[in-house]
């Protein structure tokens, strides 16, 4: 139900990705418009998606608008800019900007840049999609009223690619809640071994099949570890396409080692984690890294590459290691298996550290940044 008020300011965002489930631009769209409802009573919100059922619960200044299922290039080219002239809306926001066929709008709009991974990782995306961001990207960055990021090294890039104002940039850290309470460890193996047949302890990571989520360089580094170790504990890779590492896996002879669960349903995520020994994220980018941020909100202990964003986002409450040295790698997993001080150290350290992540906070800066262009 919308709000009588037609004197409310109005706000449409755009909701495709939420029921995209396991992707980090899901989850930071779900919550920041949930979280955005449960504090602005006086704004009407719209939210577009195509052609999907999305719950977001029962708001009085909310109203979800779909469309028929149509291409991407439609709906943005055409269902959204006739929604926002019916219902007279006095602001868009595309939360994930990038791989668009956006124009420049006649309202105001804000857009939050989560990366520009297409644009630095080039040979790894299909050529219309890096051609698409080349082509519609900067003109729709530069006609932003203002832009949001989710992290220091997002903004950095952003400004070095397009040349944008720095001060057109907000940066707003993504939150962090995690899918379900946490378990024990010992329910999450019971749990392990009934849906996955694992029984041994094991390492996590999470990373598509993409080159710059650098799993590659992660087996490699198992491939140093101790014999003993690697019959001991297990990797566990989850993510879409995590398959495609069949091959390297097989090449280096880990079949026994390592064990490729490819995409995890979201209620199931809080049994893998909880049921973890360590979590490695060897990523070379990242525009936020939320997957290290959800295990130290189970108590797990991270290694992580020590990339400027990671550094950023994880702090202290990491150990890091150089994603290009798979020796670097394995000495890390080494130390921390072999060191349980340690290990309840980070764990420690990583729990106080999710605490400065909130999606209420989330949204309570995002609706600053709104309010400030409405003003």
């Amino acid at each position: 139900m919308v709000r009588r008020n037609h004197d409310a300011p109005s706000i449409a965002i755009d909701g495709r990705e939420i029921t995209n489930e396991g992707t980090g631009i899901g989850r930071y769209t779900k919550n920041l418009i949930i979280n955005l409802l449960k504090i602005d009573k006086t704004t009407r919100y719209y939210v577009l998606t195509n052609g999907e059922n999305v719950h977001l619960g029962e708001y009085e200044n909310l109203t979800v608008l779909s469309s028929k299922s149509m291409k991407r290039g439609v709906w943005e080219r055409k269902f959204v800019p006739e929604v926002l002239k019916k219902y007279k809306v006095s602001l868009f926001h595309n939360t994930r900007s990038g791989n668009t066929f956006f124009q420049p709008l006649d309202i105001p709009y804000v857009t939050t840049v989560h990366d520009i991974i297409p644009l630095k990782f080039q040979d790894e995306f299909p050529e219309k999609v890096v051609d698409r961001w080349k082509n519609f990207f900067p003109p729709y960055i530069d006609g932003a009223r203002h832009i949001i990021t989710v992290s220091k090294k997002t903004t950095e890039d952003l400004v070095a690619w397009t040349g944008i104002d720095k001060s057109k940039i907000s940066i707003v850290y993504q939150g962090i809640d995690p899918m379900c309470e946490r378990i024990s460890k010992e329910n999450a193996k019971l749990l392990m071994k009934q849906h996955y047949d694992l029984e041994q302890p094991y390492i996590l990571t999470i990373g598509r099949k993409q080159h710059y989520k650098n799993i590659q360089t992660l087996l490699k580094a198992c491939c140093l570890l101790p014999d003993q170790l690697k019959q001991d504990v297990k990797l566990v890779i989850t993510g879409n396409g995590v398959e495609n590492y069949q091959p390297i896996i097989n090449e280096l002879s880990l079949q026994e080692y390592v064990k490729p669960l490819g995409y995890v349903p979201e209620e199931l995520l809080s049994v893998l984690y909880s049921g973890s020994e360590l979590f490695a994220f060897p990523s070379l980018y990242e525009g936020f890294g939320l997957p290290p941020l959800e295990a130290m909100a189970y108590g797990v202990p991270v290694i992580s590459s020590g990339i400027d964003t990671m550094k950023e986002i994880l702090g202290d409450a990491a150990v890091y290691f150089d994603p290009n040295n798979p020796q670097d790698i394995a000495e890390k997993i080494k130390l921390m298996l072999n060191d349980s001080s340690l290990c309840k150290e980070i764990s420690e350290k990583g729990l106080e550290q999710v605490k400065k992540y909130s999606w209420e906070e989330t949204a309570r800066q995002t609706l600053q940044v709104y309010r400030s262009l409405l003003n």
